[in-house]
């Protein structure tokens, strides 16, 4: 998988972290040198549950309308020989659950700069009828100079009417679900 070439352009590098649904790998832009994240959807996912492709698009999607300086910006979108990827930026200061284990208690005014950041980014979100739905510190990158970038809407709610839950399906971590979620009753 190593020194694949994605869209002609994005080399895979190594991986940077890996979920339910994809392999997140750091990456290369061979055109202008810089540093990418490289989002692949496992390809037993697509085997086992090929309507997670159509999330894993939409998690694309919703990236793409969410222009905001603490979201993670969406590059492209590619689908190549039945392997699909999602090229954003790269983060390069690791993840608030990281950073909690090294210091476990912020001090107040960085604690209260990265809430206010994220719910910045949760406003624009909401206004976009985008619900993120998996909130928690791992979903939280850290740019370098301590700036939280919201990552991973694999399992956003992307429009008032997605069907793209089951009834009755729990989505989400489970350490990190609402009240609402846990006793089954309308999310919003």
């Amino acid at each position: 998988m190593f020194n694949t070439i994605v869209n002609g352009r994005y080399t895979l590098n190594e991986i940077i972290g890996s979920g339910a649904m994809g392999t997140v790998y750091h990456g290369t832009d061979t055109q202008t040198g810089g540093p990418v994240a490289i989002k692949i959807l496992k390809p037993e996912i697509v085997q086992q549950a090929p309507d997670l492709v159509e999330r894993f698009r939409r998690e694309g999607e919703a990236l793409r309308q969410l222009n905001h300086p603490n979201i993670v910006s969406m590059l492209t979108a590619v689908t190549e020989d039945a392997a699909h990827y999602l090229v954003m930026e790269y983060v390069d200061g690791g993840d608030l659950r990281d950073l909690l284990h090294q210091q476990p208690q912020l001090p107040l005014d960085q604690a209260l700069s990265i809430a206010l950041d994220l719910a910045d980014a949760l406003t624009r979100a909401h206004r976009l009828n985008i619900i993120h739905r998996d909130l928690k510190p791992g979903n939280v990158l850290l740019a370098s100079d301590g700036t939280p970038r919201l990552t991973d809407f694999g399992i956003a709610r992307v429009g008032i009417n997605s069907d793209l839950t089951q009834s009755g399906v729990v989505m989400g971590t489970i350490a990190y679900l609402s009240p609402e979620v846990c006793l089954g009753e309308q999310v919003d």
